[in-house]
């Protein structure tokens, strides 16, 4: 059989490159015949790589394609004139929110590949992501068939014995903190700056940090974090740039901890490779990344340096945490044993390539008239607004709540309906962990895809929330708001509602609740019945 890959561009040390030549590599093991194509590549890889607009050429009606997608690709023309069958792997796409004021490129093209991934749905026969967290934003895009594959990670490429030089230079009996990633803003690498302040100033003088990864000093980031290295002042941070397999051997082998504040991960690689390698994981527990740690290493909720610091410092003075975290996380990576996933990867794939209907069916969405966005309607039930979308919900039948899961519930492939106090309430997993109330509400790339999936009439209850903010260009003229000025404490989300809604921003009166719900009610009806009329 011929199972090749579609690839944006394909770079030696990428995680999606690496995962991308991996699964090759597996695919030939198996007898199939297998390349790689990709718009771009670097050098390292280009004896492995084909050009993406030949796909359509070569391509036969027995091909198949694995159609790999994370970012803004323009390939969508390509797959649909392409011969064969298409399964999508979902690598899962960072939020734009996370790129503003720092990229606004980026941010452009975060939102762009989220376009395109709803433009692949009719392109493909079905669906793969790496993480729950990632599966259940294919569900909200309306994807029919969804299932989680394997992510297969070759351990051999981690034991590259360490660099000499640089494993000297490092074990001189400090504590090294290590992070590693390409420094850009959605992983956080000021909030690692800040919790190793905090460390190094309270509890270990004699510490270091290590950054492994791609940093530009002149891109707007780049020069952020020289900036706010400067202001804190620490001493010993190191940023190593781009290293190479034996360099970055040493900055594990000399790691006491690895650090992760990362707000966005459709799985995350390097925590497993920080396990596989003996190092004591500490990682905030955004996105997919509990489910990725699997319970070993240390999640925290947390983004306050003191906290995390407090970690760290417990880590390298307890030594009893210290060996039950190391033997937690050395079951982790026993239950990914090579073979074992690689096992998995074969026949997961083999159940769908074996007949066009194999693989679990995703719980199909609705296509409710109206959509009512209340991210804290089950975390903070009596809220105004959470008050209001049970009053709205009553008097128009033909809609549903949006909602964010609570901390600590996991993902799942059935996003709803679940009823609460006779609501008709759908649940999608935030980007970041739901903290108490006063704290802002996180954002939720699951909701938003369903949101924007959607062809209903759309409600924004706290037209300042992280969900509400992702959507307002996109919902467009079927989109309305309601502003609670009691809890707004961000102007520019005020001027952000006023310049997409205009008149369909709305104020609320919390002594007044029904009178905010009377003016929905009467314009999303009348919009309706005009719809209903034109007819």
């Amino acid at each position: 059989m011929h199972i090749h890959q579609l690839v944006t561009r394909l770079a030696w040390g990428d995680a999606i490159g690496n995962q991308v030549r991996y699964l090759q590599s597996l695919l030939r093991s198996w007898g199939h015949t297998s390349e790689i194509y990709a718009d771009s590549w670097d050098d390292a890889c280009k004896e492995q790589v084909r050009p993406a607009k030949s796909y359509p050429r070569e391509a036969t009606r027995d091909s198949v394609l694995l159609v790999h997608h994370s970012f803004e690709s323009r390939q969508v023309p390509l797959i649909a004139r392409s011969r064969g069958r298409k399964l999508l792997v979902y690598h899962n796409i960072t939020p734009a929110r996370l790129f503003e004021g720092y990229d606004r490129g980026a941010a452009l093209s975060c939102d762009t590949a989220r376009v395109e991934l709803l433009a692949l749905r009719p392109h493909v026969d079905g669906a793969f992501a790496y993480s729950r967290f990632s599966a259940e934003e294919l569900v909200a895009a309306g994807y029919p068939r969804v299932d989680v594959l394997p992510f297969a990670i070759d351990w051999n490429a981690f034991d590259t014995p360490p660099d000499p030089s640089l494993m000297a230079e490092l074990d001189d009996g400090c504590s090294n903190i290590l992070f590693v990633g390409r420094a850009v803003p959605s992983k956080y690498v000021d909030d690692v700056l800040r919790v190793f302040t905090a460390y190094q100033r309270l509890y270990q003088p004699r510490s270091r940090l290590l950054i492994a990864g791609n940093i530009h000093r002149d891109a707007p980031y780049g020069s952020f974090l020289h900036g706010l290295k400067d202001l804190l002042g620490p001493e010993r941070i190191q940023f190593l740039g781009r290293v190479n397999a034996a360099q970055l051997s040493a900055c594990f082998a000399s790691a006491t901890a690895y650090l992760s504040m990362s707000r966005h991960e459709g799985f995350g690689v390097p925590l497993l490779e920080a396990m596989y390698r003996d190092v004591p994981v500490v990682a905030y527990g955004a996105a997919a990344v509990p489910e990725t740690m699997g319970g070993a290493g240390l999640t925290t909720f947390s983004r306050e340096p003191m906290d995390v610091a407090q970690l760290l410092a417990v880590l390298e003075r307890d030594s009893s945490l210290r060996q039950q975290v190391l033997a937690a996380q050395r079951a982790r990576v026993a239950a990914l044993s090579q073979q074992a996933v690689a096992t998995q990867v074969r026949n997961t794939l083999l159940r769908w390539l074996g007949a066009r209907d194999a693989g679990p069916a995703a719980t199909p969405s609705e296509a409710p008239a109206i959509e009512l966005v209340c991210p804290g309607f089950t975390s903070r039930p009596d809220a105004p607004m959470s008050r209001l979308a049970r009053e709205l919900h009553r008097r128009l039948p033909d809609s549903r709540i949006l909602a964010l899961r609570g901390r600590g519930e996991e993902p799942v492939l059935s996003l709803g309906p679940r009823t609460s106090e006779g609501a008709s309430v759908w649940h999608f997993t935030p980007d970041q962990p739901v903290g108490p109330a006063p704290e802002p509400l996180p954002g939720s790339s699951s909701l938003e895809t369903a949101v924007r999936a959607s062809s209903g009439k759309v409600v924004l209850l706290g037209t300042d929330s992280g969900v509400s903010q992702a959507l307002l260009g996109a919902v467009g003229r079927r989109g309305w708001g309601v502003r609670d000025a009691a809890t707004v404490t961000d102007e520019a989300a005020t001027e952000a509602a006023r310049h997409h809604l205009g008149p369909r921003l709305l104020e609320l009166d919390r002594s007044d609740l029904d009178a905010v719900a009377n003016t929905l009610v009467q314009g999303l009806s009348s919009k309706r019945g005009a719809r209903h009329a034109r007819r």
